[in-house]
């Protein structure tokens, strides 16, 4: 047991770990309700919303640790809510309770994470440094590695560079060729294999299910946003559409290399290829970024969350005593 300022500090992170858990929840729950709503918006505003929604836990257990704190539980700005939400005992911490094993639980299941991510990373950067080594540079950042199978990937989180196989080369016109490399560069401009890298370590926070759909989500939202990159009039976009329909076309009849399935690799086909020729084609008008309901949604989880730490921290009370 120790009391005073190091006992708070604990307690504190024992409110940021339980906010986060009733967080991740409801908005794995508001993702559920809302996501078939979010082809309805630009590929940017998607992208932006997918961030807000695997960051929110983050946000939301930041809000709801600052208001246990003492800096608003001593003030008289929110008397109403902490009359609702409050932390018994904040001075003491006992190490032999839930509040340290709820601790030691998510700060392993962390280290579990970013350990698994460093060690993809890690890989990757040597596999990358090798493609750089045997593939020759056709221009800046664009590699050709010898390959008879048709691929075109962009790899590299800190230092990305685009790799296009002799396979492809040999089999798709010129034109095509330069509409694939066009494509991969756009990957390259958005930093796409760090932000995809980024993405995968938050989005493993929630459940498998409600993870592969973020995944998902984002990748084919990061392949809409390169295809749409280089593109000035409608004869660009069809000549985009084409190229990936001859591209998936070709790449049906062979499997890609396991040298070349990495999760950190952004593949020129391999995400929902008929979502993207319709993206292409399609001149709709996209509703603008939902600021307003974005803002209220994170205000009332974050209102949720910080009243129901309260609400679940006196039901493991009473179900654990110290």
């Amino acid at each position: 047991m120790i009391y005073g300022q190091w006992a708070l500090v604990f307690n504190l992170l024992t409110v940021a770990v339980l906010a986060f858990i009733v967080a991740n929840i409801f908005v794995s729950i508001t993702f559920w309700l809302v996501k078939s709503k979010l082809q309805h918006y630009a590929v940017s505003t998607r992208k932006v919303l997918l961030w807000l929604f695997v960051l929110a836990p983050w946000l939301i257990s930041l809000c709801a640790t600052l208001f246990f704190s003492p800096l608003f539980q001593n003030g008289s700005i929110f008397v109403w809510l902490t009359d609702l939400a409050h932390w018994h005992h904040p001075d003491i911490f006992y190490f032999l309770s839930w509040h340290s094993a709820s601790l030691l639980i998510f700060i392993g299941f962390t280290l579990y994470i970013l350990i698994r991510k460093i060690m993809i990373l890690y890989r990757n950067h040597h596999q990358i440094n090798l493609l750089r080594v045997l593939g020759v540079e056709k221009s800046k950042q664009v590699y050709v590695i010898e390959s008879s199978i048709p691929t075109a990937f962009t790899g590299g989180v800190f230092r990305p560079s685009c790799f296009i196989s002799t396979g492809l080369v040999e089999q798709t016109s010129a034109d095509d060729i330069e509409i694939i490399i066009q494509h991969e560069l756009a990957h390259v401009h958005y930093s796409d294999p760090l932000k995809k890298w980024l993405f995968s370590f938050f989005s493993a926070y929630f459940a498998s299910n409600i993870k592969q759909i973020f995944i998902s989500m984002m990748s084919l939202s990061m392949e809409q946003s390169a295809d749409s990159f280089f593109i000035r009039n409608q004869q660009q976009s069809h000549n985009v559409a084409s190229t990936l329909v001859k591209f998936t076309k070709l790449a049906a009849n062979y499997s890609i290399h396991p040298q070349y399935k990495n999760e950190l690799f952004v593949h020129f086909c391999r995400h929902s290829i008929e979502q993207r020729v319709l993206h292409l084609l399609n001149d709709k008008q996209f509703r603008p970024f939902p600021m307003g309901g974005v803002v209220i949604a994170i205000f009332l989880l974050a209102l949720i969350s910080t009243t129901s730490v309260d609400g679940l921290h006196h039901v493991i009370e009473t179900l654990f005593t110290h």
